[in-house]
């Protein structure tokens, strides 16, 4: 276990050496230490340790070495071959290592393409529970090479991929039948999710190989799901993010209007919890979160909005990254499962640190996160050649353009209890361009947590303009999520040519806004009133919690506490940022005073982002409160 103060002192090492991963973005600060995290649980925490053995032991079936959830015979496995190849270690060894793992796999595989169990029948009238857990990690596994062969081809990897999609086609028509769908029904995790899930893998293979009959089969998955349901959401949302990679290729509207319609669904439900992420399954009143369906919920959010443009998903796989997958990271670096009551999270017998699936799919959603901090778009607005670079997350990292090559940091600034600066130098500089060549465009996302945006720019060492601009917050009782796009100026233009070394200051001003149980937002001045009402506090896009690790006499019974909210000037000096160079302790802190139910005496208290909860072992974590003005 890492305790805080030796965690703090790994992350500030590790961070410095954060993977190298083979996209555009690199990153620093919290997201590279919560990656370091994920790699330093793979290799120093060793219970369970994974070995190759541990690793494998889905696939080699050996009786001797008995493993949870050996039977979904690829699944942890396939998701450890996956992250590692798309999310690799600083290590140079750790390369090897993978190779050797990836090696052992293809052995196990039997005659006829699968992996695991040979003696299972897929016929319809006997595919059940036992067929889908072998299914579902035959899915993942399926996955994993792939990733693993996109970034090291290899035609033999290959080809055993191709082998094992080959034994789904073969099984398809029997595993679809309306009988089989009816007799899974209610089976959870052993439910019909486990074989529409492999419409993800399949489209991989049909990318890998160009064989339209995988993709084919792919497509056919969605029609087959059921509604959400009491479902499992991890294997539900697996399988719209497997759609959404089908209409990624075809670029078929009625593809991407299913899955909106599905994930549309997802949100009226109300499934979709107040920190941004789903529950373990879609039951009503269900208590329990799964790390795999918060990486799967980003992820998707992610696709969605690169596929549409529309802000609304951004913004909503933002607000699932920090407050629900950060969230959900525990101290050994795993991701996991979690338990909430009325008020937040609360602590539990044997704590879900889900070393046999999360842990791998949440390193997994960070490589998405990574390859959508900052993304390139061809415009066309002045010359055949116009590019804006758009800054669209605030996350600290180097990004590497075909022209450029931009660090974003985080740097202290006077009024930085507001925000953090983020500082963008261009470590290497666009060429200076003329009319029918090149244009960049560097615009910044503004959303609804912003109360204002400043910005100045450095060039040559001097301050040459900026200013603040107006953000488009909520208005009173408006749901998540608006949004859209600014531009921060014109860089490597003839106009203005931007040299090696120059930088331009950015800073989102955080508002502090309030939701209600109805998930519409408020300012506190149009909310709080001389009686205690109930609330969600956010500031920026970060949920505030009250954390029984830092103040323990909070929560001590009876725990009817009410916090009082000063006014806007009432607030200065009350909020404050950690220290950058902590960086899983670097978020906002706003200090309270309280009324507790127990006793007179006004009583203070700190509000931290629920991301801070991965720095300790669990404990209660509220979120939701009795708010009420300041006198």
């Amino acid at each position: 276990m890492l305790h805080l103060i030796g965690l703090a002192a790994l992350l500030s090492v590790q961070a410095a050496t954060a993977p190298q991963p083979p996209c555009a973005f690199v990153p620093a600060g919290e997201l590279a230490a919560r990656i370091a995290m994920v790699h330093h649980r793979f290799a120093e925490v060793t219970e369970p340790a994974f070995t190759d053995k541990f690793i494998l032991a889905d696939v080699e079936l050996d009786a001797a070495y008995p493993r949870r959830f050996s039977e979904f015979s690829g699944d942890i496995s396939g998701r450890y071959i996956g992250a590692m190849a798309m999310l690799p270690p600083a290590d140079p060894k750790a390369a090897a290592d993978l190779d050797r793992i990836v090696e052992k796999t293809l052995s196990y595989q039997r005659s006829d393409g699968r992996f695991g169990n040979d003696k299972l029948v897929f016929t319809a009238a006997e595919v059940g529970p036992d067929q889908m857990a072998l299914l579902w990690g035959n899915g993942r596994l399926l996955v994993g090479l792939l990733e693993y062969n996109s970034v090291k081809p290899s035609d033999k990897v290959l080809d055993a991929s191709r082998r094992l999609g080959d034994f789904l086609l073969k099984v398809f028509d029997a595993c679809a039948k309306p009988e089989v769908i009816e007799r899974l029904r209610g089976k959870a995790a052993n439910g019909f999710i486990c074989f529409t899930q492999f419409n993800e893998g399949l489209e991989l293979l049909a990318r890998a190989t160009g064989d339209a009959k995988y993709r084919d089969a792919a497509a056919k998955m969605l029609s087959l799901l059921e509604a959400p349901g009491d479902q499992h959401t991890h294997g539900y949302l697996t399988t719209l993010r497997g759609h959404m990679m089908v209409y990624e290729s075809t670029h078929d509207k009625a593809q991407l209007d299913a899955v909106i319609a599905r994930y549309r669904e997802i949100v009226d439900m109300g499934a979709v919890k107040t920190n941004g992420g789903v529950m373990e399954y879609f039951k009503k009143n269900y208590n329990r979160d799964e790390g795999c369906s918060e990486a799967d919920w980003l992820r998707l959010s992610l696709q969605l909005w690169r596929a549409t443009g529309t802000p609304e998903y951004l913004n909503r796989a933002e607000h699932c990254m920090y407050n629900s997958l950060f969230a959900g990271q525990f101290a050994t670096g795993d991701f996991g499962h979690h338990d909430f009551d009325g008020h937040g999270y609360i602590p539990v017998t044997g704590p879900g640190r889900a070393w046999w699936c999360c842990t791998m799919h949440g390193l997994r959603a960070l490589r998405d996160v990574l390859d959508n901090v900052i993304t390139l778009e061809h415009t066309n607005v002045i010359t055949q050649n116009d590019n804006n670079v758009k800054l669209n997350l605030f996350l600290e990292g180097r990004w590497q353009g075909k022209d450029m090559t931009l660090r974003v940091e985080r740097v202290n600034a006077p009024d930085a209890s507001t925000s953090p600066v983020f500082r963008v130098v261009f470590d290497k500089a666009p060429p200076a361009s003329n009319d029918g060549a090149a244009h960049y465009y560097l615009f910044m996302r503004q959303t609804e947590w912003m109360a204002e945006i400043k910005t100045q720019r450095h060039r040559d060492g001097k301050d040459v303009g900026g200013g603040t601009t107006k953000a488009a917050p909520c208005k009173p009782g408006e749901e998540l999520f608006p949004g859209d796009w600014t531009t921060v100026g014109e860089i490597g233009t003839g106009n203005s040519e931007w040299k090696d070394g120059d930088s331009i200051d950015i800073q989102p001003v955080n508002a502090l806004r309030l939701m209600d149980r109805a998930g519409k937002f408020y300012f506190p001045a149009e909310y709080t009133t001389d009686k205690p009402k109930d609330a969600a506090i956010f500031f920026g896009p970060w949920l505030m919690g009250i954390d029984a690790a830092f103040n323990p006499m909070y929560h001590g019974e009876p725990m009817d506490n009410t916090l009082l909210l000063p006014n806007e000037k009432g607030l200065a000096g009350k909020i404050t940022f950690g220290d950058p160079n902590t960086p899983l302790l670097s978020g906002p802190r706003i200090e309270l005073a309280y009324i507790h139910s127990g006793f007179s005496d006004l009583g203070k208290v700190m509000l931290r982002p629920l991301s801070e909860q991965s720095t300790h072992e669990q404990s209660t974590v509220s979120f939701w409160h009795n708010v009420k003005q300041a006198n």
